[in-house]
């Protein structure tokens, strides 16, 4: 569904230079499919985000969306990122409905359906409440809601649980879990936390340092419905492990992205 073909992208810095965050990055997600980005700050997660959302156009190769290739933003694409940015005027349900109204997408069903995504994300009874009156656990069930209610097929998530605490981080992380298990959409997940990474996703995508390049793919074979009592099994410490000894022992992968890892 979402293919990269030899992707680089390059930035102008300040001073005039070329900066290369991104060389040759190629990778496939299926459709429904929950695919988690790890790798050193500054490798180009987020810019790899960036370019499959249609917000930034590679400097090489090609970013393609069910082999169209990606020229801007697209309806059918949501994002995610660390901080909710919702409203502050506006009450939970309006944040939520949002999007939808500003691309006149909005219909008599609309509500109800934020209604009912509200309650999943145990939000229910919340709908009139301001930002500020809401937890920061609470603000980002709100922007995963504001997401979802959209219908996307593919959900970027650009650390979306970075600025909370460690227990709100794994409650947020079971709920994305219950919700993308009732939608089914492919994600693609930034994250910095590994556990998070093999936790979630059904391929762990590795980078290396900048400019970032795919190192390895790491399927993970843990059973879904996935709880945090699997973190003891030795799927769970073998996925970790080979991650580990990318970003911190030192050695390269092989290979350039492709579907197996």
């Amino acid at each position: 569904m979402i293919r990269l073909d030899r992707v680089g992208k390059t930035f102008r810095g300040r001073d005039g230079g070329a900066v290369e965050a991104l060389r040759e990055v190629s990778l496939e997600v299926a459709a429904g499919e929950f695919v988690a980005i790890v790798g050193a700050s500054g490798c180009g997660k987020s810019t790899l985000l960036r370019l499959v959302a249609g917000l930034v156009p590679a400097s090489a190769g090609a970013v393609t969306l069910d082999g169209a290739v990606v020229r801007g933003p697209r309806a059918e694409t949501a994002m995610v990122f660390q901080a909710p940015t919702l409203l502050p005027w506006a009450d939970v349900l309006r944040n939520v409905t949002f999007p939808l109204r500003l691309m006149r997408r909005a219909d008599a069903r609309t509500e109800d359906e934020a209604r009912a995504l509200l309650a999943v994300a145990g939000l229910a009874g919340f709908e009139k409440r301001l930002p500020r009156e809401l937890s920061g656990g609470m603000q980002q069930r709100v922007a995963i809601c504001r997401a979802l209610l959209q219908a996307p097929r593919v959900l970027l998530m650009d650390e979306p649980f970075g600025a909370l605490d460690a227990l709100t981080r794994e409650e947020m992380s079971l709920e994305l879990l219950r919700l993308w298990t009732a939608r089914r959409m492919a994600v693609l997940f930034v994250t910095h936390s590994i556990p998070e990474a093999v936790l979630l996703a059904d391929r762990v995508v590795v980078m290396s340092p900048r400019p970032g390049r795919v190192v390895d793919v790491v399927e993970v074979g843990l059973p879904r419905p996935r709880s945090f009592d699997q973190e003891g099994s030795d799927e769970f410490q073998r996925c970790a492990r080979r991650i580990r000894a990318h970003i911190f022992g030192g050695r390269g992968g092989t290979g350039d992205g492709a579907r197996a890892a």
